[in-house]
């Protein structure tokens, strides 16, 4: 019982203690951006009402689009902000406004956002995902494709975007159907028990462009 008591204690003193790591923000350096911050409480309210309709299995570009508004620069220098930003990309991406999603992904990994390390790594893959389906230049994906990166993938290898990011890799970059097959198969399995089958939904119709454009 000390033993749980202490975990206890120290799970809620690293939460609750304003931090920020390379990946996300703690919940006590979220909670103290909300303060006296409208539109980063605003966004707060957001992020929940996505996430309460994403469990009830709607999927982004049906929900309602005030919710997906790009916020302004200025906004986006606060982390909870900054989040809005990126759910609006997502929801392009979606919509199958692929090149307006790419565009708007690129602005907010050059542009000097309050980001999330994990959300940038996601963009990045979403980015190399583009550029697969698109021209498919090997020196543009291979130079996003850095060190830091494959280690990320290897961390959230069973995310199911990141496997659809390596199926493309591997279907077109690399001409290598076979490991595509494999790669498949282990989505497949992922999809099983993958809490959010919309999201699952979206990622078969982004590997069925991959497939289109390998055929």
């Amino acid at each position: 019982m000390l033993a749980f008591s202490l975990i206890g204690v120290m799970t809620a003193l690293m939460n609750g203690i304003p931090m920020r790591t390379a990946m996300i923000d703690n919940d006590g350096y979220n909670a103290m951006s909300l303060r006296e911050n409208t539109e980063a409480m605003r966004a707060f309210w957001v992020q929940l009402s996505v996430a309460s309709e994403t469990a009830k299995g709607v999927r982004l570009k049906d929900m309602p689009a005030e919710w997906f508004e790009l916020p302004s620069d200025e906004a986006m220098n606060n982390g909870m902000v900054a989040a809005c930003g990126v759910f609006a990309a997502n929801r392009l991406m979606e919509e199958g406004r692929l090149a307006e999603a790419d565009g708007l992904m690129a602005r907010l990994l050059d542009g000097d956002f309050k980001v999330s390390g994990l959300h940038r790594n996601l963009m990045t893959l979403d980015r190399i995902y583009f550029e697969l389906i698109g021209e498919a230049r090997r020196d543009v994906v291979d130079g996003m494709l850095t060190a830091e990166l494959k280690k990320f993938m290897k961390t959230m290898k069973t995310f199911p975007s990141v496997i659809r990011v390596e199926y493309a890799i591997a279907l077109i970059h690399e001409n290598a159907p076979a490991k595509a097959k494999t790669i498949l198969t282990r989505f497949d399995k992922c999809a099983k028990t993958y809490p959010y089958q919309n999201d699952i939904e979206s990622e078969r119709e982004l590997i069925k462009m991959a497939e289109s454009r390998y055929s």
